[in-house]
């Protein structure tokens, strides 16, 4: 009799537990980066990331939607506000104990691009010092080419965001931009640039790749929980490669996560 007591006590505190999560609606911010989450021509948010986000909010039986915004202003909402998540933030040394990292979602590496009719002597990153670098102010990379020496004073030449960053490439106001080219030929024809006019400068393997979904770490430590293993259940049911076919973003990135999930 006692142990059929616990029984329906514990189903009961694990219906409860679940009718908390669901009560709680969360919100998670990303700015609109083409194709892992932006807005549609009816503003609604579409990508990869953005349907990843809905299948982990059913896995886990919680409230949710996703809202796009420019990126510091996601940043700000997703630090003041206990229940904001970020759909895809870098995963750095220093963040790693500022916030609660749930599980990758997408790898991206990193590359100094150029315009192909320049042609640069690269060896290192130390090497483009003297060059106009360029990055989205504010961005993990702003702080890492200030750490490596670039300053806005001599070499250092930021962006408001990303669409900007390329645009001034393309205009030769900047000779090299910081980012990654997973998705780069997609994002350049949404924005009305030619894509083999580019190419890969010098690659940077020491730059962060993994991008996360990131809670803060008010967020309830058992919803948190439940986020992340629904998060993992979703990746071992096949239904995160499903969408990467979809959104044609390559395979590569998929074997990455199932020797990485956390």
């Amino acid at each position: 009799m006692k142990s059929f007591v616990s029984a329906i006590l514990c189903m009961f505190i694990v219906a409860f537990s679940k009718s908390v999560w669901s009560s709680e609606t969360l919100r998670f911010v990303a700015e609109d980066l083409y194709p892992l989450h932006f807005t549609d021509d009816k503003k609604q948010p579409k990508g990869f990331l953005v349907e990843l986000v809905d299948k982990v909010l059913s896995e886990c039986q919680c409230q949710g939607r996703v809202e796009i915004m420019p990126q510091a202003r996601a940043f700000k909402e997703f630090k003041s506000h206990k229940n904001t998540l970020m759909i895809s933030l870098l995963k750095t040394p220093q963040r790693s104990n500022e916030f609660n990292f749930l599980g990758s979602v997408y790898f991206a590496d990193a590359y100094l691009i150029g315009l192909k009719k320049k042609s640069f002597s690269l060896l290192d990153l130390k090497s483009a010092h003297g060059l106009r670098v360029s990055t989205v102010r504010g961005y993990f990379s702003h702080h890492y080419l200030e750490k490596s020496g670039f300053s806005t004073e001599h070499d250092l030449v930021l962006a408001p965001d990303p669409a900007s960053l390329l645009h001034m490439l393309y205009k030769e106001r900047t000779d090299l931009v910081l980012t990654n080219t997973l998705s780069l030929d997609e994002e350049l024809k949404s924005i009305g640039l030619d894509p083999s006019q580019i190419e890969k400068k010098l690659s940077l393997p020491d730059f962060p790749n993994e991008l996360h979904f990131v809670a803060n770490k008010q967020l309830s430590p058992s919803l948190a929980q439940s986020l992340s293993q629904s998060l993992q259940r979703v990746k071992l049911s096949g239904e995160y490669e499903k969408l990467l076919k979809k959104w044609q973003l390559g395979q590569t990135n998929a074997l990455n996560l199932s020797k990485n999930m956390n």
